[in-house]
């Protein structure tokens, strides 16, 4: 394999990996701001990863309608931002 076809083939694959994150992030329901699971104010590549086992759901706590971050692998609540 010629040094022109393998960069070629790299960037091929960064093009395919890249569109699949962007996919799977788009695709959780949620912006990228939201999936800061640390709280340091920047969202990593692994925070966006571990969005897809994260789902968002609307409850209410003391009369306010309130956002819920839970697990799916077992429900349990992460984060809840009441506004």
């Amino acid at each position: 394999m010629t040094p022109r076809l393998l960069a070629f083939a790299v960037v091929i694959v960064f093009a395919i990996v890249g569109s699949g994150l962007a996919t799977l992030v788009w695709r959780s329901g949620y912006s990228i701001a939201e999936m800061d699971w640390d709280g340091d104010g920047a969202t990593s590549i692994s925070e966006m990863l571990k969005s897809v086992d994260i789902g968002s759901r609307v409850v209410v706590k003391g009369g306010v309608e309130c956002v819920e971050y839970f697990q799916f692998k077992d429900g349990l609540a992460l984060r809840v931002l009441c506004p």
